[in-house]
């Protein structure tokens, strides 16, 4: 006879099998639903395209929810003091009006989490179901109402505690079967405002903010589906760790990015050297590129020449920068940006040359006019005001004495990060946010006129022009057509004959000029209806049509945070900027804070953030570290931090003095236990001195788990920054199994 184990396994098995054929029968429906989709559209009208973009994004949705899940849909049993029983899973199932499987995010779900021996809500057992795919592998019991258990089985060691022990990986997984009440009630709190999750190293508080997305999702989809909710990590290595859980729960339609991806186009890996990373990070730095961005280019040139009139008119480096500065003074007193103020700086360039003419026998507005349209001024106004983009303005800081309000060695110090590197720090990141706003749109470009052979209609339908077009028609007379419009904007009438090409052209020169455009010439080309006509050649190229059919992005609603300590001043005004409709999920531990700007407590990050209500929840648990290895990293904690309390018994700790440091890594290689994820941790600087051994440099590890962690030298850990200690307790307690310590030189004070 089998045994009880084995009687239960095959029991929810059953269950688990009548999951797994309606989710078969689920996929067959949302098949079928988009070849209904494809066929209401085999008529080509509108009203079938429609449909079938409706159904078929639909079915797709739905397959793919229905294909997401890795680790087994059933995960879970709950059975109540009513003879009620619930099956849990990563989703809902249902046949019919009965509830196969209710969804993890459900209320229904709740008190698989929630309940407690000491607060069972009405639960008797409630069990864990592993499964590989399909099969049910294993099963472990909670009973929580021991004494209305009456012949219910309980199985295993606890749930818990077996996940806790399953090797790491080398992405993180979901904790979906054994969230614990106060992560539990962190993830169901109410999205307005501002929560804030803290809890020390292992206490789960990423793996809550990724479940938080999962549970805002599924409660309001409406709201927040389509990229609507932002997670933002403190690395690419973390979030290249993290982003499997949440596609493990079906969800994939969150936007998942490290600090340094926030810029498009831009993905930052490195963070500066902590000195630095106090300048750039720091608000000082929003007058240092206020001044930056109204600076004269390297490349710009430092002399114009112009020639009028017989007189030579020369404008020197110290004329040129009275000019800027004049040009400057116009912007901001209309609240122009710098790429909108080309105008304002052909127009002091302008006024510098007449103070240079002798104007007695001068017209000024002549004088203007004529010289804005030589080319060596429209040449020398394009390369000395020109077109910017914060790539192009921030490297400048290269000099420092662009470096405006900094000191000499804070200057210096900016500038050495500029020169000759081909790439962008993390710090770097927020700085380019910032001019994008402070540059404003760069100018359009002139549009190109089109070639003749597209200019004339060879169809029957009328094509609106794409610049004015002057053209006769027979019965109507000369006829001024505007940019865009099928119908004229302007006739002539009978006092032009439709051989007096030249007077219309005259007359319509002047209908251009109202419209804010001067005429320098005329040349030929088509009207709308494919005629023939004449084109005016404009002292100012019309702006370029854009064509940009993508769609606008919708505003982030929920953005969440995490190592949310160790967010700069401008890190928060990048990730402010983003957030600005958004209610926040931010997750931290004060205790972990590295950064030289770190905040010194919660209301400050809050208040640099721009936001008021605030929820805090803690997490006073470690699920994750060993007890002896959170013992020995808690020595490295700041003052007046509390260390987590481990609910974990155990680990092993190796602290050794060693002559030969990379030979003793090796060893402790060849030492870790097979089959654990192993990281080697040490300082930046130390890594290149371990060749042909992986080393992660102990400013990406935040975040990350390893089974096996060997430490290098943490002396140089510490000594590398000012919050060096806080690093170091940081990596220390990145193992969830066994830590080496190997140093060479003596270790820091608070380890002895």
């Amino acid at each position: 006879m089998p045994d009880a184990r084995t009687q239960e396994i095959a029991a929810e098995q059953k269950i688990v099998d009548r999951v797994y054929e309606r989710l078969e029968d689920m996929r067959a429906e949302a098949s079928a639903l988009a070849d209904e989709g494809h066929r209401r559209a085999s008529g080509s009208t509108v009203t079938g395209l429609v449909e079938r973009d409706a159904m078929v994004l639909k079915a797709a949705a739905r397959l793919q929810t229905l294909d997401a899940e890795a680790e087994g849909i059933v995960f879970g049993r709950l059975d109540f003091d009513d003879d009620e029983t619930y099956h849990i899973g990563r989703l809902g199932v249902r046949d019919g009006i009965e509830p196969l499987l209710v969804d993890w995010r459900a209320p229904a779900a709740a008190p698989f989490y929630r309940a407690t021996a000491g607060e069972p809500l009405g639960v008797i057992r409630r069990r864990v179901i592993i499964c590989r795919g399909p099969e049910v592998i294993d099963l472990d019991d909670d009973v929580l109402t021991p004494e209305r258990a009456g012949d219910l089985r309980v199985l295993g060691e606890g749930a818990l505690l077996a996940a806790l022990r399953r090797s790491r990986g080398p992405h993180m997984r979901d904790i979906v079967t054994t969230i614990q009440q106060e992560q539990d009630r962190a993830i169901r709190a109410p999205a307005r405002g501002v929560t804030l999750i803290t809890g020390g190293p292992g206490t789960g508080k990423t793996q809550v903010a990724l479940h938080r997305a999962a549970y805002l999702l599924y409660t309001d989809r409406g709201r927040f589906t389509d990229g609507r909710i932002l997670v933002v990590g403190p690395s690419t290595t973390f979030t290249a760790y993290i982003g499997r859980v949440l596609p493990s729960l079906g969800e994939d339609s969150v936007h998942l990015r490290a600090v340094g991806e926030l810029f498009d186009g831009v993905t930052a890996v490195r963070r500066d050297p902590a000195a630095v990373a106090a300048v750039k990070g720091g608000e000082r730095m929003l007058g240092v590129l206020t001044e930056l961005m109204w600076q004269a280019p390297p490349s710009a040139p430092q002399r114009l020449r112009v020639v009028y009139a017989g007189q030579v008119l020369t404008l020197a480096a110290d004329d040129l920068a009275e000019a800027r500065r004049r040009a400057r003074e116009r912007c901001e007193a209309d609240g122009r940006r710098p790429n909108a103020g080309r105008k304002d700086a052909a127009a002091a360039l302008l006024d510098a040359l007449w103070a240079r003419a002798d104007g007695r026998h001068l017209q000024r507005g002549l004088f203007d006019e004529e010289v804005a349209d030589r080319g060596e001024f429209v040449r020398f106004l394009h390369a000395w005001w020109p077109a910017l983009t914060p790539q192009t303005v921030l490297p400048w800081l290269a000099d420092p004495a662009r470096a405006a309000g900094l000191d000499a060695a804070e200057a210096e110090a900016l500038a050495a990060t500029y020169r000759d590197r081909a790439d962008w720090s993390i710090d770097d990141v927020p700085l380019l946010d910032e001019l994008t706003g402070m540059l404003g749109a760069p100018p359009k470009r002139p549009r190109a006129p089109e070639p003749e052979w597209k200019l004339r209609e060879l169809g029957a339908e009328a094509r609106p022009p794409s610049t004015f077009v002057l053209a006769c028609g027979l019965r109507e007379g000369w006829e001024l057509y505007a940019p865009g419009l099928l119908t004229p904007m302007a006739l002539a009438g009978q006092g032009i004959d439709n051989d007096q090409v030249g007077a219309a052209q005259r007359w319509a020169e002047a209908v251009i000029l109202r419209e804010g455009h001067r005429v320098v010439g005329w040349t030929d080309g088509f009207d709308p209806h494919g005629d023939e006509g004449y084109v005016p050649l404009l002292a100012e190229p019309l702006p370029e049509e854009e064509v940009d059919d993508t769609p606008v992005p919708e505003p982030y609603l929920h953005v969440i945070l995490d190592e949310a300590q160790d967010l700069s001043p401008m890190e928060c005004r990048m990730i402010a900027r983003r957030a600005e409709f958004a209610s926040m999920t931010v997750v931290g531990d004060l205790g972990q804070a590295t950064h030289p700007l770190a905040v010194p407590d919660w209301s400050a990050l809050v208040e640099r953030l721009g936001k008021r209500e605030v929820r805090a929840l803690d997490l006073p648990t470690g699920y994750r570290v060993p007890q002896e290895i959170a013992d020995f990293a808690a020595r490295a904690l700041a003052p007046g931090i509390t260390p987590t309390r481990s609910y974990r018994p155990g680990g092993t700790l190796s602290v050794r003095q060693v002559d030969d440091l990379p030979s003793a890594v090796q060893q402790a290689l060849a030492d870790a236990p097979q089959g654990a994820t192993v990281a080697v941790i040490c300082a930046d600087a130390f890594v290149p001195a371990l060749p042909g051994v992986p080393v992660m440099p102990a400013s990406l590890v935040k975040g990350l788990e390893y089974d096996h962690v060997i430490v290098v030298e943490p002396a140089d850990i510490v000594d590398a920054e000012p919050r060096g200690l806080s690093r170091l307790y940081v990596v220390l307690t990145r193992a969830v199994a066994g830590l080496v310590v190997l140093h060479r030189r003596e270790l820091p004070a608070e380890l002895r």
